[in-house]
């Protein structure tokens, strides 16, 4: 049966919210490094920004789930619904706590520079580097799962076709900055092998429906973005003999 359209939802415009889905997930984890200006007692103006992630990127997902949720196909479409919006919710709280987890203990570490051999900068070094981004980047991955599982089953619709231009400059931008918060985060231990695993995927379902990451926009996005982030990590790990952080090189 022919799903009704979702009243206030765009749903010829999909590319397009996946291009700003893409746009402010580079935006607020990439802008906020080069906005290190003091405001008072070490709060910068990037902490500022850096708010604003969760309710940006949380919001975006919303919309996409509530344009997306009324193609779903068949007669497993409540299942289907159900089983991805527990994912997404899962993901969005994985995100959420990973991001504030890290934008309080990095205000924390700017007071503990000189506190190296005491125990609160360990453990404060322990939620800004290592749990928080672990959290974070996880979160997206869960986002990105729960849309590519809503992409296997929406019905072939011409809507849903992906826009070339506004797709490419999406996947670029969605994927260099994957690549970015796993190496400056070091969550290269999982991140790198779903840059396999998710494009890969995509690829096999999609074969075997007749191609349908060519005709479905959400599929497009992730194949190629992933792909990207997996041409990255290989060139970054072999360039460099390993995946150091920029910070590490002196560049950020």
């Amino acid at each position: 049966m022919e799903k009704k359209q979702t009243k206030g939802s765009h749903p010829d415009k999909i590319s397009f919210w996946l291009l700003l889905y893409a746009f402010s997930y580079a935006c607020f984890h990439i802008i906020p490094v080069f906005l290190n200006y003091e405001i008072v007692n070490k709060l910068l103006i990037a902490d500022l920004l850096d708010m604003l992630t969760p309710f940006v990127m949380i919001f975006l997902i919303y919309i996409l789930y509530r344009i997306l949720s009324p193609y779903v196909m068949g007669n497993s479409d409540s299942t289907v619904k159900s089983k991805v919006k527990i994912l997404l919710i899962f993901g969005a709280i994985t995100f959420v706590e990973g991001h504030g987890m890290h934008l309080s203990s990095n205000a924390l570490s700017r007071h503990l520079m000189g506190m190296k051999d005491f125990p609160v900068y360990n453990l404060n070094y322990f939620f800004d580097e290592i749990l928080s981004h672990i959290f974070w980047d996880g979160g997206i991955v869960l986002l990105s799962i729960g849309l590519i599982l809503l992409g296997f089953n929406l019905n072939q619709k011409e809507e849903l076709n992906p826009k070339p231009v506004l797709i490419v400059f999406a996947f670029l931008l969605y994927g260099f900055t994957f690549f970015v918060n796993a190496v400056e985060g070091q969550t290269i231990v999982f991140t790198f092998p779903l840059a396999i695993i998710l494009p890969l995927s995509i690829w096999l379902v999609s074969s075997h429906k007749g191609n349908l990451f060519t005709r479905n926009a959400v599929l497009s996005f992730y194949f190629f973005a992933y792909i990207l982030a997996l041409g990255l990590f290989i060139f970054w790990g072999i360039s460099q003999n390993g995946f150091p952080q920029f910070s590490e090189l002196g560049w950020i």
